[in-house]
């Protein structure tokens, strides 16, 4: 069984944990690159073009997506065009190939991530962890504490 928090403590004299999962919404720390070496069946994580980017686990997300802006920073290669719908509506986005590595667990998310314009939109998060991920997960969420637990038995 692994197991990962992604919400908040509280911390003397700051926001209160609850507050913060309001405002920032649960979160992991994750790597994101292109590994051209990184298979399905690779027992080591991949390389990374980047390490401790934050991820909202965004239950309102079907797939998981990269920042367009993190993206091209890391030159990761273009793959596709394809429409996504949002809270801007539907649009088209580009589509990246990555690997998006999650050391607490440690699990590997790998293969095509729409990009999104997270950080043009004033988001703290570099990256959004859809259902996709979740559906391999048990996610324990208490809003009055603060408190979220990622378990699997995977």
């Amino acid at each position: 069984m692994r197991t990962a928090k992604c919400g908040f403590q509280n911390v003397p004299g700051g926001k209160p944990a609850n507050g913060l999962l309001v405002l920032l919404g649960p979160t992991l720390i994750v790597d994101i690159g292109f590994d051209p070496a990184f298979t399905s069946t690779t027992t080591t994580p991949p390389a990374s073009g980047i390490q401790g980017v934050h991820a909202l686990v965004d239950t309102g997300a079907t797939e998981s997506c990269i920042d367009n802006l993190l993206a091209a920073q890391l030159g990761l290669p273009i793959i596709d065009r394809r429409s996504v719908s949002g809270s801007s509506g539907k649009h088209d986005v580009n589509v990246y190939l990555a690997q998006v590595h999650i050391p607490s667990l440690p699990y590997t998310i790998w293969g095509a991530f729409a990009g999104v314009d997270l950080k043009a939109g004033g988001q703290v998060h570099g990256a959004l962890i859809g259902r996709t991920f979740l559906a391999n997960f048990k996610m324990e969420y208490d809003g009055t504490t603060g408190d979220v637990t990622l378990t699997t038995h995977l």
